[in-house]
């Protein structure tokens, strides 16, 4: 009668669990439907949403105590951490002020608008006394917002990732008005709920240490039991081509290494010319032709290169984007390679909307010129291109090399201080050039250049972060591979499958600035750990199916080795997740003053955390004892995976979308 009632309550948790999984599921399908305020006061702020959340924590702590996990002190400490982090998002529901204060320049504000749009009062006075948008150098890509507040007698900095404190108040940047003169703070004062919280997520720390650390728990059983297998393909495809017009391949070398401001950054002519033979053929090279041989033979020889690469292939997919790729190229958009530094620029007021950068980028044969530059520069900018491509189109190679090198010296008398060094441009090059390499074992010198480059983790976009899955793949297979044999088959497989993701889903391939917003390294932390734990379950996946393959053969051995390994990856699997939801929410904390607000891909985050940490339970629940029941479900958990990072971006949007 005991084990039945003891049965039955933990299947009710279970029941509880997967009602508010479905529910928070089904939120954010809503939300792209009703909007993010409808699903904040029809569920997530709703009583009935806050009585399940309670009810499970509840039944859960029953239970924790009727099996004595209190004599486990790994296992109940990290359980606890949960009910002490749903403690504080409780409190911070029912006690946190937030809202908005607008402030325009040297005018005195004491009020603000809360969330439900009643005027509250500050217990000081704000002031501005100054905002400013600070330029990446040599461009006009905004690197920070920063507002200067006034406080009695004192004053306080807010910027992207740099909250302003006040008297447990908590200031952080929202816009700013057009003219500079004004700007829209966020408003938090929520010191005990991030007091709670933050102490649930250092308990929920201590767990998974001592939880990894711990004797009594599965791990080291599951270690030894694990060992096994191996596999390796490689596929070419190649076809020739009608011989086109070329630039000699020295010279469109050399034309590959004049600067140009393009996304914001001043990069190598390469670059633009390996992005745009990328998106134009899905490769960074094209039957033998180099994209810097592409690049500028269109740019002289337009006619058949515009028919071979645009008109015969206008059915392919994308067409499109590649016709409005074109016209970008005939503006000019592409060649931004003649920057001019004014030699005076009338003072302006400190509270401009940016910090003016006086350097301006301009295309060849520029027709709308300022006058303020001389007669002789505009003349070089409106003629220099023309001149080159008669040296290019007559065979006068060495003209053709003096011309390039006299657009470089033009460059470097405007802006030399802003241009990239020598050694960063010749590593941006070699990175280029292995951008067409597809072995994945290049992947780390990619990623390093990339780094190096960027000047940022990266781990900015979706193509960055299917590269980074793809390393860490690669590397647990270099870790692992002599204890567990079958990880040299499935690790580079599953490295591959997250390559082909990189280039055949649209993402950005660019090297881009980083958005203010995201100039943080908690949010590389964050990134870093979530990618990490998205690779084990794609092994796992793997395992899964694998597994499902040796069940039917009745393999039975191997059976116990597969899933013992599975299960010992869950472990660092599902920690990872859980360190990098909550680095997630300490970043937003400090970024724009709100720890959770139910976006759509962290609202993902939490439901796959929560799919993939019921696995742990078998002892509640013994289907999970069972490898069919265990593989299957593992195999179906990573739908979960699959929609918060690419279901999200695609379908749902939300603040995450961009990655």
């Amino acid at each position: 009668m005991f084990r039945l009632s003891k049965q039955l309550f933990s299947w009710f948790i279970l029941a509880l669990y997967t009602l508010i999984i479905v529910c928070i599921g089904f939120a954010t399908v809503i939300e792209k439907h009703y909007g993010t305020s409808f699903v904040g006061e029809q569920i997530y702020g709703a009583w009935w949403f806050s009585v399940l959340w309670a009810m499970l924590t509840v039944a859960a702590c029953a239970y924790m105590f009727q099996q004595r996990l209190y004599k486990r002190v790994a296992v109940m400490l990290l359980h606890m951490s949960f009910v002490v982090i749903l403690a504080g998002a409780l409190t911070t529901h029912l006690f946190a002020k937030r809202g908005t204060v607008r402030l325009r320049a040297d005018i005195a504000e004491t009020n603000y608008v809360d969330k439900k749009g009643s005027v509250e009062r500050f217990p000081f006075t704000l002031t501005l006394k100054e905002f400013r948008i600070v330029n990446y150098p040599g461009t006009d890509a905004p690197l920070d917002y920063q507002s200067v507040i006034n406080y009695g007698d004192k004053e306080v900095l807010v910027s992207m990732n740099h909250i302003g404190y006040i008297n447990g108040y908590r200031l952080f940047q929202q816009s700013y008005d057009s003219d500079g003169e004004g700007v829209t703070l966020g408003v938090s004062h929520d010191t005990c709920g991030i007091a709670i919280t933050y102490t649930g997520y250092l308990m929920l720390l201590a767990g998974i240490i001592a939880t990894l650390l711990s004797r009594r728990t599965n791990m080291r059983t599951l270690y030894r039991k694990a060992m096994l297998t191996m596999l390796f393909f490689v596929s070419i495809n190649a076809h020739a081509v009608d011989k086109l017009p070329t630039v000699d391949k020295d010279i469109a070398h050399r034309m590959g290494t004049i600067n140009v401001l393009y996304n914001n950054r001043i990069c190598p002519l390469n670059t633009v010319a390996t992005d745009f033979v990328i998106k134009m053929t899905g490769s960074a090279s094209w039957h033998g032709y180099s994209a810097d041989e592409i690049f500028f033979s269109w740019m002289i020889y337009y006619t058949p290169w515009e028919k071979e690469l645009l008109q015969n292939n206008s059915k392919r997919k994308g067409a499109d984007e590649r016709n409005a790729l074109v016209e970008m190229f005939y503006n000019g958009q592409f060649t931004k390679i003649f920057p001019y530094r004014l030699a005076t620029r009338t003072p302006q007021p400190s509270t401009l909307k940016s910090q003016p950068t006086n350097v301006t980028w301009y295309s060849p044969g520029g027709q709308s010129l300022p006058r303020e530059i001389p007669v002789k520069e505009q003349f070089f900018i409106k003629q220099s291109m023309d001149f080159l491509t008669e040296s290019i189109v007559t065979g006068q190679r060495d003209r053709a090399f003096e011309i390039i090198a006299k657009i470089k010296l033009f460059q470097r008398d405007m802006i030399g201080d802003l241009l990239p060094s020598e050694s960063k441009t010749k590593a941006e090059l070699f990175y280029n050039k292995l951008r067409s390499i597809k072995f994945p074992v290049l992947i780390t010198l990619q990623l390093g250049l990339r780094w190096w480059l960027s000047g940022h983790i990266p781990l900015s976009n979706g193509y960055e972060t299917m590269l980074v899955m793809a390393w860490i793949l690669l590397v647990l297979t270099i870790v692992l591979f002599r204890k567990v044999r079958v990880i040299i088959v499935l690790g580079p497989l599953a490295a591959l499958c997250c390559l082909l993701v990189a280039m055949m889903t649209g993402s950005n391939t660019q090297i881009t600035p980083l958005m203010p917003v995201l100039q943080s390294p908690l949010l590389s932390f964050h990134v870093m750990t979530v990618m990490c734990a998205y690779a084990l379950f794609a092994l796992q996946l793997l395992l899964g199916i694998y597994t499902l393959i040796l069940i039917k053969k009745q393999a039975q051995s191997s059976i116990e080795k597969a899933t013992a390994l599975s299960q010992l990856l869950l472990y660092p699997a599902v920690f990872l997740l859980a360190i990098g939801i909550f680095l997630g929410a300490v970043w937003a904390n400090v970024s724009w003053g709100n720890y959770w607000s139910w976006d759509p891909k962290e609202t993902w985050a939490l439901i796959t955390l929560m799919v993939y940490a019921v696995p742990f339970h078998s002892t509640s629940i013994p289907l999970f004892r069972k490898p069919l029941a265990y593989h299957l479900y593992m195999v179906c958990a990573f739908l979960s995976v699959v929609i918060t990072y690419f279901g999200v971006n695609y379908l749902l949007g939300g603040m995450h979308s961009y990655a």
